[in-house]
């Protein structure tokens, strides 16, 4: 019996009140996108930055990335990196949290920090007449950092209290069962980038000074830059404090994880109303040719929001899920691509049905011209919500050096796009959606059966 979801609808925010709402949080450069100009200003030997210059608004924006993440968590201690990070800005040198985080507001600057998986980042931000004061205590903060005790259990306690939301959550649940699955339980991919109710009470302040010099260190950083700061006063600011960092070792790079094929889904058996559904199969990764054609069978297929091809028939015309999206992963040794869907128990198996029956029409016989026409100029049009704002511009240009491409990048990222053709489009979507799908769910639904 197939059960029909509601066509539900939500709220579109346009563009201008999503830029408006950008601008109120911090100012937007006072420059298109396509006039975007990002200057390598050499700092010391080994390490440049990336500027985008911009004096229309007495603002300064910068974003350090250091290679070295929760990857390096001890066995035991997963959430150390991200504990650490978190808590860079709990006092510096002789002040505890309350005092730094106090001078900081008066000043209206900003700094803190941030863990990931490969790459952990120090954010920073200060008006214009405040230089002087910020750069000086993003110099404490980054050589001589407190962990304030106090400040560093404020920040243990919300840890916690996200590690007791995440093992309640159904989500959450089924994503740690999948990927260890998938990868491995010893991959470390699957290690908890946050930790768990068990590690996190088990991190000492030593544990945060240790991830502080292991991963902060003068030749591992890239550093992005936006606003009102020149390149040689940028030179002349951060120059000696990247002087008073440490040497650090990066960490080794990583084998590509290895697929597993799995003889039945991943389950977990959840009391809810809906089932949650998970499928994951390889890709290649960004590096391939194939790359931007991906990103355009992508949008076409199910990562295009309610007009992607998945949401027409599953949602728009079926209505037998509440949302569905597909989308491709490309990183920088191995891509994924995937589908997920939310729906009632009673119609995860009609759901599922409809989905393969898209998804392996598109593999066949790939997307249409018009639809390839559709799809560059969205990803061409929309390409200027990359740059609302001063930290919508620091983060991309930080993440196109993560990503080892060209400082001049911007300039012609969407010739990229406009070069797919409608062959280009079709071999790719063989390419990308041909491979076995790997299968999970989490609820109770009456059947699921994807091979069928």
């Amino acid at each position: 019996m197939r059960t029909l979801i509601p066509n539900l609808r939500r709220p579109a925010l346009s563009l201008a009140a999503a830029g408006a709402a950008g601008l109120i949080a911090v100012f937007s450069l006072g420059q298109p996108a396509a006039a975007i100009d990002i200057q390598v200003v050499p700092i010391i030997d080994e390490v440049d930055a990336w500027l985008v210059e911009d004096h229309t608004n007495p603002l300064i924006t910068l974003k350090f990335g250091f290679e070295g993440g929760s990857r390096w968590d001890e066995p035991g201690k997963e959430g150390t990196t991200s504990l650490a990070f978190g808590s860079l800005n709990e006092g510096a040198g002789e002040m505890n949290a309350e005092t730094f985080l106090g001078l900081l507001q008066d000043e209206a600057v900003s700094m803190a920090g941030s863990a990931g998986f490969k790459w952990s980042t120090v954010s920073f931000q200060t008006p214009t007449a405040s230089i002087d004061f910020a750069f000086d205590q993003l110099e404490t903060m980054l050589t001589d950092p407190a962990f304030d005790p106090e400040g560093v259990e404020r920040m243990r306690r919300d840890a916690l209290a996200g590690a007791a939301q995440r093992a309640r959550a159904p989500g959450a649940q089924l994503g740690e069962a999948f990927f260890d699955a998938l990868w491995g339980e010893d991959d470390p991919r699957n290690r908890k980038f946050s930790g768990d109710l068990e590690t996190i009470p088990a991190i000492t302040q030593a544990d945060l000074f240790a991830v502080k010099d292991r991963i902060i260190g003068r030749n591992n950083v890239i550093i992005a830059a936006v606003g009102d700061i020149t390149p040689d006063e940028l030179r002349r600011r951060v120059a000696p404090i990247l002087a008073r960092l440490p040497e650090a070792t990066p960490p080794d790079d990583l084998a590509p994880p290895a697929f597993a094929r799995f003889e039945a889904p991943v389950a977990i058996d959840f009391d809810q109303t809906q089932t949650i559904v998970y499928a994951v199969a390889p890709a290649f990764p960004r590096t391939d040719p194939d790359n931007y054609a991906a990103r355009v069978v992508s949008h076409i297929l199910g990562a295009g929001g309610l007009s992607s091809r998945l949401s027409e028939r599953v949602r728009n015309q079926l209505g037998l899920v509440y949302g569905i999206n597909s989308s491709y992963s490309g990183r920088a040794d191995y891509g994924s691509v995937s589908f997920n869907f939310a729906t009632a128990n009673e119609a995860a198996d009609d759901a599922l049905d409809a989905t393969l029956e898209v998804w392996r029409d598109f593999a066949e016989n790939g997307p249409t011209a018009e639809e390839v026409e559709e799809a560059i100029a969205y990803l061409t049009g929309s390409y200027a919500n990359y740059f609302l704002n001063s930290n919508d511009v620091v983060d991309y240009v930080l993440s196109i050096q993560i990503q080892d491409l060209s400082p001049d990048f911007p300039e012609f990222r969407n010739d990229l796009f406009r070069a797919v053709t409608l062959e280009d489009a079709q071999r790719t979507a063989q390419r990308l959606y041909s491979e076995e799908l790997r299968y999970g769910l989490v609820g109770r639904p009456t059947a699921f059966s994807p091979d069928e």
